[in-house]
């Protein structure tokens, strides 16, 4: 897999959490939400539920991050010449994303 196309994956990636951390926002307005864990029976808020969930988002951000060296090694790497950008992948996330 090409550097371009593991940098896209993770901001796809990144796109998708913070749809999903908006949704959870959205669809459980309730302060006092509570669900059990699946695996412990535990009641989980829907604070822990949002903090899980952005530790996931910064672990994505560590990864693109490294991958990129903080942005040093994707200079000039999707207007080059030669990257084309796969539109049906852009179209394909932003259903799922929706």
């Amino acid at each position: 897999m090409t550097l371009a196309r593991q940098i896209n994956k993770k901001l796809d990636e990144i796109l998708l959490y913070k749809a999903e951390i908006k949704m959870v926002k959205k669809d459980y307005n309730d302060p006092n939400f509570e669900l059990k864990d699946i695996n412990t029976g535990e009641l989980v808020t829907k604070k822990m539920v949002l903090n899980k969930a952005k530790d996931k988002y910064n672990k994505i951000l560590e990864e693109l991050n490294s991958l990129t060296n903080n942005g040093k090694n994707c200079i000039n790497i999707f207007n080059n010449s030669y990257y084309v950008n796969d539109m049906t992948q852009d179209a394909l996330h932003k259903a799922e994303i929706t």
